[in-house]
């Protein structure tokens, strides 16, 4: 009798590889993923290192300007600068002078109006309601 006695192997799963190609592959893209944020994390951080070193020297430059501003101005420089004849003052004319109008004067009670309200007016608060017809 001949029996068929082939040999067992061992076949291959291809549903087990696959999900574990697949499980492989998206470990790696997501370590892919992790150098890439850390690499642009270290980016920034050097741009952002160079940008305040900027910020400082133009903070220091500003102060720097700010100070020799005030020493400019101030009233000893200006004094040397008039005494040099650098500048020259000039009298003010009275065409130049701006005048404000005197304030208003208190009622005879001694309350200031605001508002022109005459007493004698038909409309406000002291005169007659105008009525509605309906």
């Amino acid at each position: 009798m001949s029996v068929n006695r082939r040999r067992t192997t061992n076949a291959i799963e291809v549903n087990f590889l696959a999900r574990w190609l697949v499980i492989v592959f998206l470990i790696g893209l997501a370590g892919l993923f992790f150098v890439y944020l850390k690499n642009q994390q270290h980016a920034v951080g050097n741009q952002s290192r160079l940008v305040e070193a900027a910020l400082r020297e133009e903070e220091g430059r500003d102060e720097a300007l700010k100070a020799q501003i005030t020493s400019m101005t101030s009233r000893g420089a200006l004094q040397h600068r008039l005494d040099d004849g650098y500048i020259t003052l000039q009298a003010i004319r009275d065409t130049a002078i701006a005048r404000v109008t005197p304030p208003a004067s208190a009622e005879v009670d001694g309350v200031l109006r605001t508002a022109s309200r005459d007493p004698e007016s038909r409309f406000g608060p002291g005169g007659p309601q105008r009525a509605v017809n309906r």
